[in-house]
């Protein structure tokens, strides 16, 4: 892999000395941080499953966009190559790019102000990724595509997976699984009438910086698609349930901060729960996908599975509050 390094900062570079360090994310690509005359930079060499010529383009294109907006994050912004290209093909096949080094540290949700500027942020995303228009004829895959997220877990790759588990999965999980996952098809006409958007797919603090104790960057644009305009608030308000522990309280605090910029419609909080199946569908087949891509996903996979149906119980148990809440947050615009 070093020389593969060495050959990608040669394309933007050329010969020049440069220190390496890890990064705390970046789990799909090879990604690292490349410090150049003091100046830092992040170097990605993609996975091969995930990303193509297409999905780089638009990539780089959208982080333009993003970027001249007057927006209170920055984004990795794409650099060109000393041929004026936004990536390279490497030798041994494999498609790499640089972009700009955001400084921070991934944010904490532990308090109702913080739960309220991260569901800000989602909203101001959300708002600024619904006003994109591409000229590109690339548009990502939506989570709706349950069986086209990754190139190895087509609907006979799933079905295999979980016919002949690698590794242990408890019956009560699995049987939850295959009962939703059978509700959520047979409901897919519903989706033809929803609104459609741009959706980042993967707005947790994972993909977050900040700085300060602000939050300063978003990254990881992969999974970036035209999709449900919803799904991203299901995606993320999953995520303050989650890291709080089921608080109800957080979870209004990031409605809250998401209304500055959007409000929820009738139809879209009658199909919360719906979106939020979906989404952990989606993520469960992404990871199937990996696993026969080799990677090792018996933790990730359990610890999805198990929030799936532990969200599911917290949505039943919360909708009429949660309800009152986002109809609540829309009468107040």
């Amino acid at each position: 892999m070093h020389e593969l390094i060495n050959e990608l900062v040669r394309h933007y570079f050329g010969d020049c000395v440069y220190e390496i360090e890890p990064v705390p994310f970046g789990l799909t690509n090879f990604t690292k941080i490349v410090t150049i005359n003091d100046q830092k930079y992040v170097i990605r060499i993609y996975n091969p499953y995930t990303k193509n010529v297409d999905s780089i383009a638009f990539e780089a294109e959208l982080t333009s966009y993003i970027s001249k907006q007057n927006l209170s994050i920055v984004v990795p912004e794409f650099l060109n190559t000393n041929a004026g290209e936004r990536y390279v093909q490497l030798s041994n096949g494999s498609l790499g790019a640089v972009v700009s080094f955001i400084e921070g540290v991934v944010p904490e949700i532990f308090s109702i102000e913080q739960a309220k500027e991260f569901g800000y942020v989602v909203g101001e995303m959300t708002s600024v990724l619904g006003r994109y228009q591409s000229e590109l004829q690339y548009e990502g895959v939506p989570f709706t595509e349950l069986y086209n997220l990754h190139p190895l877990a087509d609907y006979q790759a799933v079905t295999s997976f979980f016919k002949s588990p690698p590794f242990e999965i408890p019956q009560a999980a699995l049987h939850f699984y295959q009962k939703t996952v059978a509700l959520v098809e047979s409901n897919k006409l519903e989706w033809l009438g929803f609104s459609k958007q741009l959706v980042h797919h993967d707005l947790l603090i994972f993909n977050l910086l900040s700085i300060d104790n602000r939050i300063h960057g978003v990254l990881d644009f992969d999974n970036t698609s035209l999709d449900i305009g919803f799904m991203e608030f299901a995606i993320s308000l999953n995520h303050v349930i989650q890291m709080s522990n089921g608080s109800l309280e957080m979870a209004q605090a990031f409605i809250e901060g998401y209304s500055r910029f959007r409000t929820c419609t009738d139809q879209e909080i009658n199909q919360l729960q719906r979106l939020t199946q979906m989404y952990h569908i989606a993520v469960l087949h992404i990871y199937i996908g990996q696993y026969y891509s080799g990677r090792d996903i018996e933790e990730n996979f359990n610890y999805i599975l198990t929030q799936f149906h532990t969200r599911n119980d917290w949505l039943n148990e919360h909708e009429s509050l949660l309800k009152e809440i986002m109809i609540g947050e829309g009468d107040a615009k």
